[in-house]
Order: structure tokens, then C-alpha cells, then sequence
């Protein structure tokens, strides 16, 4: 796995082994099914972010199609990016995250998942960074045809940042805010690539902003908690060098009203691997 300092590697490499990825041996994991256990991925059972239905639903709007290389800018444990593998097979995967233990983990769901990819490596870097920097990590330009990514969804100015380091880098923004991932995006996306964002729904000013001059053919889908609430989630789709107009799309329901029971849409999502069409 690539550190900050290494050489630079080649853009992909074959899927790493377990052994390889140097698993931390003071982590306690826990194993989790994702897409009806199509995916089985490593956690760390505490201490640090968790993966679940964001990553899930960024996935399944997001538009690969088998060779492509999807870039997964902040990846944690690599959730997001291997369920958009084990939706449709055959992906080239580039994982970024900052932690390196947690970048070990996702190289070992790599390995674990290694059956719905093509190629995959991890890099162990910031996306904050620029210029040759960026270049070196092996984040280059005109890189991916899609970009994924799940940043943090608190504001140290608006909420009490976590005393464990690890779960305040995963969860609270810098003073950059999501800036950073915006503008690594834009560099390594091919033309026409689309750059696809979970957020909170309270950040979409924040969000159309950062778009705004990079990205056209603006889609955004919100979700609420259950029919007949306001959106709590957002998905915002861009498009590299596009022109095409702003598209809101109707709320799409997580579960059906005052019941925690997954609406049919959501359910195919997350037991079946269905895709959200934005287009």
C-alpha cells in the first residue's frame, strides 16, 4: 500500500492480498454484509466510522459500467466503491483514504471482494493534496471515468468535534470544508466523467456552490427518512464539461410512512444491489 512518501506507483495494481495489506492487529473488526451479502466487508468494530446506507446509496447512483475506473475519494473501508463493484462486476477500483489502518482495511475488502473487480489499489494520502503532490500520490489527471465520495458531514464551527482522533478526521470537515474534494475531482476526472456526493440535505447551497464552474448537468436526489418527510440526505451528481440543464428529482423515501419498513425501491437497493437512474 502507498504512503505519502513512497514512489509512485502505477495507477492500479493486481488486488492485494489480506496478507499484503497488513491488517492493524490492535483493531477488534466486525463483519458485515452489504447488498444482501453479496459483499462481506471489515470494520473496526469502534472508534471509527462505520459504513452503512450512505455508502450504499452513493453506490447505487452511481453510473459505472464494467472497465470503468471509479476513484473513491475518502473511502473508509472501501464500502462505496465495492458495492458499486459487486453491483456491476468487472470495475477498476482506486481507493483513497487518509488513515493508513483504515487504508489497510479497505485493501483487505479489496481482497475479500476481489471477484467483482477487475484491478484495484489503495492510496494512503489526502485528498487535500495539489499539484505535483497529488500528481506523485498517483492522483493524476484525466484519470477516472467516475468519482465517488462520502466527505465528512459536520463543521467544527457547528458541532462538538469527538476527542478520538480517528472518528473526528472521518466525520468532521477542515477548515477547507468539502472544497478539497471538489477540486481533486475535477483534476483526475476524464471529460464527461461525473463526480457523485452524499450529503447532508442541509449542505446542498454548500454543494451546488462547489459545483458551480466544474461540473454541468447537475442532478441531485434527495432521500428523507420515511414518505412524507423532508429530505435528510442528498445525492448530488456532476458531469466533467457538460452542459446539460439542473435536474432536482422527486424524494425517494428510505422507508414507508411512520414504519421502519424499507420502502420496494430501497429494499432492491440494499438486498438486490438495484441502481438509482439519475439520468
Amino acid at each position: 500500500m502507498p504512503s505519502n512518501s513512497a514512489a509512485p506507483a502505477p495507477l492500479l495494481t493486481n488486488v492485494p492480498t489480506v496478507a499484503a495489506a497488513g491488517l492493524p492487529a490492535d483493531v477488534a473488526m466486525s463483519e458485515d454484509d452489504f447488498l444482501g451479502g453479496r459483499i462481506s466487508l471489515l470494520q473496526p468494530r469502534k472508534g471509527h466510522h462505520r459504513s452503512g446506507t450512505d455508502a450504499v446509496l452513493l453506490a447505487a447512483c452511481t453510473p459505472a459500467k464494467p472497465g470503468d475506473l471509479v476513484v473513491d475519494l475518502g473511502s473508509g473501508v472501501g464500502a462505496a466503491g465495492l458495492c458499486v463493484a459487486a453491483r456491476i462486476g468487472g470495475l477498476r477500483l482506486l481507493a483513497v483514504e487518509i488513515d493508513p489502518e483504515i487504508a489497510a482495511i479497505a485493501a483487505a475488502n479489496m481482497a475479500r471482494s476481489k471477484a467483482f473487480l477487475a484491478e484495484a489499489s489503495v492510496i494512503s494520502c489526502d485528498v487535500a493534496l495539489r499539484g505535483d503532490p497529488r500528481k506523485e500520490a498517483g492522483l493524476v489527471e484525466n484519470l477516472a471515468d467516475h468519482v465517488i465520495a462520502n466527505p465528512p458531514y459536520y463543521r467544527p464551527e457547528k458541532f462538538q468535534t469527538s476527542p478520538n482522533e480517528a472518528r473526528a478526521t472521518a466525520h468532521m470537515l477542515t477548515d477547507e470544508g468539502m472544497e478539497p474534494w471538489f477540486r481533486t475531482a475535477v483534476s483526475i476526472l476524464k471529460s464527461k466523467g461525473t463526480f457523485t456526493v452524499v450529503q447532508r440535505a442541509d449542505e446542498l447551497p454548500t454543494l451546488l456552490k462547489l459545483m458551480e464552474g466544474r461540473f454541468g448537468g447537475i442532478t441531485v436526489q434527495p432521500f428523507s427518512a420515511r414518505e412524507g418527510e423532508a429530505a435528510h440526505r442528498v445525492v448530488i451528481q456532476g458531469r466533467k464539461q457538460s452542459r446539460a440543464p439542473f435536474r432536482l428529482l422527486p424524494t425517494i423515501a428510505l422507508h414507508d410512512a411512520g414504519s421502519d419498513t424499507p420502502g420496494a425501491q430501497i429494499e432492491a437497493v440494499h438486498r438486490h444491489g438495484a441502481a438509482i437512474e439519475l439520468g
